[in-house]
């Protein structure tokens, strides 16, 4: 995790609390002393009209209309006051993100079961989503089966935080990605941690705040990712915060979209006839498109032909009325896990072929026969290639599956 979201801008919450009583203290004097210079008026021109008991008799209408007027001007005033201490006010935004409540047949297979409810027990703390912890625990360290559990550039723990992410960057070590020069004392101390502002947290109260403990470590990964936006609906911007990478956010997405209710392998039916027409309407970007790691989610991408591996299967599904899932989440490893196992021998034209390039599952196509596959390649944008021979062959996982 790199150092993210540096600023000088004070927080919203202090600045709109501040903003707010000086609007409310303000507006509260302006009515006042408006009111009083009515009255004042008011009284003054009746005196001088008026005096004696007839000022009694013609007074009571001219004291109504002044407390009539009173009353709008206060009116007015505490609509100023409104206007001006919501200002800077604005809904939190959000990117769409929603998921059930229950844990998928796939989360049940691959999570291990005693750590969802440390997951559970962080989104209450926190309002992170559990299975959106699970996902980057399994990102981070295949839910802590590395070994050892530190990065090339240092990276620690359950869910790899630099060190000064964790101990807080006004540690006078950190500068760079983040390492520093902490001692271990220093590091999971929790008084530390908030004098240097990170983001450790003593999950198990146990007085240390250590991202080799796993509660520590996942209740630490959820204030990070809450304080990033996560907590308010800003799922996908709070994932980029974790690790400024597209790959790395859609990875994330895609699991957690796999470990909930409502993420099924879709079965078609006719896999035979849909699969012709996936291929067919593949080819008419061959030879007019580009590959963008990370493209193709929107439709600006899509109509300049501007897709990376998974985006391109999506839309090519998409074409023939097959739904392989959310098109901003959709990646190799979520589609992996849709459909039916075949046997490498059985392939037939519809089915998805994978490749292990920059990791296991990096690459995915269509394949169309005669030991050829269709996709978005990244020199080339959309194009059919050979996976009987030279790289596509070395590279070709024996993973495929039917729709």
């Amino acid at each position: 995790m790199s150092r993210t979201n540096e600023s000088d801008i004070p927080e919203e919450s202090t600045v709109g609390k501040a903003g707010k009583a000086a609007a409310k203290k303000a507006g509260k004097h302006v009515a006042k002393k408006a009111g009083r210079k009515i009255v004042q008026k008011a009284a003054a021109g009746v005196a001088t009209k008026t005096g004696g008991a007839a000022a009694i008799s013609i007074g009571w209408p001219a004291v109504i209309a002044v407390l009539v007027a009173v009353i709008i001007l206060i009116g007015l005033a505490f609509t100023f006051i409104i206007l001006v201490a919501t200002s800077g006010d604005e809904p939190a935004s959000t990117d769409g993100v929603t998921w059930g409540e229950g844990i998928s047949e796939i989360g049940e297979n691959e999570i291990p079961a005693e750590f969802i409810p440390v997951y559970k027990e962080a989104e209450e703390k926190y309002g992170v989503p559990w299975n959106l912890l699970a996902a980057h625990h399994r990102v981070e360290t295949v839910f802590s089966t590395i070994d050892p559990m530190i990065s090339p550039v240092g990276a620690t723990g359950h869910m790899q935080f630099m060190p000064c992410t964790w101990v807080g960057w006004n540690h006078p070590s950190c500068s760079g990605l983040g390492k520093g020069n902490i001692s271990e004392s220093e590091l999971t101390d929790p008084e530390a941690i908030k004098q240097y502002g990170g983001y450790g947290v003593d999950g198990d109260g146990d007085g240390k705040a250590d991202p080799n403990n796993l509660k520590d470590s996942v209740f630490a990964a959820a204030n990070y990712l809450a304080s990033n936006g996560a907590s308010e609906g800003n799922i996908r911007e709070a994932v980029f915060a974790y690790n400024h990478a597209d790959w790395y956010v859609e990875e994330v997405m895609g699991f957690a979209d796999s470990y909930v209710d409502g993420y099924v392998a879709i079965d078609t039916g006719s896999q035979g006839e849909s699969g012709v027409e996936v291929v067919d309407v593949g080819r008419e970007w061959i030879g007019n498109s580009q590959y963008v790691f990370g493209g193709g989610r929107n439709q600006s991408d899509i109509s300049r032909g501007r897709f990376d591996c998974s985006s391109f299967v999506h839309w090519a599904f998409d074409q023939a009325g097959i739904n392989v899932g959310p098109l901003g989440s959709t990646s190799t490893d979520t589609l992996k896990h849709l459909g039916k196992p075949i046997a490498k021998r059985d392939m037939k034209p519809g089915d998805l072929v994978f490749f292990d390039t920059y990791k296991r599952d990096g690459h995915v196509g269509i394949y169309i026969g005669d030991g050829e596959f269709i996709g978005a390649q990244t020199n080339k944008g959309v194009s059919i290639e050979d996976m009987t021979q030279g790289y596509w062959e070395e590279k070709f996982n024996g993973r495929v599956k039917r729709l």
